[in-house]
């Protein structure tokens, strides 16, 4: 089922499209995202942490960096899948890694973020005040690493019997989180940071209304004129789903825009009229769709 917008006859809208993606839109300065690690039964410290940030984290996106592994599209990817490679992309769209040493994976992880420098400088350990030993391998070595290196510094102690989030909490906000923005001015895929090109890939599909991979790829092409990463653009939009900025719609691949989550992006001053012309075209053509694509579209509008 192929979406109304890449017929050959709306080749015109599509280039209207391409030249709004490149240069009128803006991001912000930093990512607002905190990816939570540790243990995943109900005693776990990381679980509890992530039900308390609904209340005192509103302005921060936070989940679970496997949630996004679980829907990555496997079958789509040429090369085997590398999970060392994926987590350093989760590292470099995040505001925060706060991880809590409680399992066997979370302390493999611990050990891991210690060794690469991008990765530590954003990472908060918590640990465990009830078992925490002075001379332990884990005080003494990657955790102790990554205190030293983390803009975060020093690392939080915390009763994982009673817990009290408070200083942990403070300690997030202890950077403060950049809402001012920049202009996203698009040349070359390798010059974005992965945190921008999420956006523009959020973007497009909030353009499309709903969306497949091959979708975005399309105007990911024309966008960077063919030179792109294929892989990074699939493993982004894992993560885009994995975080809810992007929800999965209908029996055919495709996905949409979240409407209770912020737009990555925002339209620049002196685009705005571009836009709403561009989505009354859009729309006009959406409409012309096949009729499992009118279903989904409907669902799609119904959500808004």
């Amino acid at each position: 089922m192929d979406h109304p917008l890449l017929s050959n006859d709306q080749a015109p809208l599509r280039k209207r499209m391409v030249l709004f993606f490149r240069s009128g839109l803006s991001v912000q300065r930093s990512s607002n995202i905190i990816f939570l690690c540790g243990g995943n039964e109900s005693r776990h410290m990381r679980p509890v942490f992530l039900k308390y940030c609904e209340k005192h984290l509103p302005e921060f996106d936070v989940f679970l960096p496997e949630h996004a592994m679980v829907t990555i599209f496997s079958d789509e990817l040429d090369e085997q899948f590398d999970l060392a490679e994926f987590e350093e992309l989760v590292a470099a769209l995040s505001y925060a890694i706060v991880v809590f040493p409680e399992a066997a994976g979370s302390f493999a992880e611990t050990g891991y973020f210690s060794a690469i420098p991008s990765i530590s400088r954003k990472c908060i350990v918590v640990m465990d005040s009830n078992h925490q030993h002075t001379d332990s391998f884990l005080s003494l070595g990657p955790a102790k690493k990554i205190s030293e290196e983390s803009v975060f510094h020093p690392n939080v102690n915390l009763d994982y019997i009673a817990p009290e989030f408070k200083t942990l909490v403070e300690r997030i906000k202890s950077r403060r989180l950049q809402k001012t923005r920049k202009s996203l001015k698009i040349d070359k895929f390798s010059d974005l940071s992965y945190f921008e090109i999420a956006a523009l890939l959020h973007t497009i599909v909030r353009f499309c209304r709903i969306a497949t991979i091959q979708d975005v790829e399309f105007f990911c092409r024309a966008v960077f004129k063919n030179r792109f990463s294929s892989k990074t653009v699939k493993k982004l939009l894992s993560i885009l789903i994995g975080s809810k900025h992007l929800l999965p719609i209908g029996e055919f691949g495709h996905f949409r825009a979240n409407p209770k989550k912020d737009h990555l992006s925002i339209v620049r001053d002196g685009f705005r009229g571009t836009e709403a012309e561009l989505n009354l075209s859009i729309a006009a053509i959406c409409r012309k769709g096949e009729p499992e694509f009118l279903d989904m579209l409907q669902e799609h509008s119904s959500a808004h």
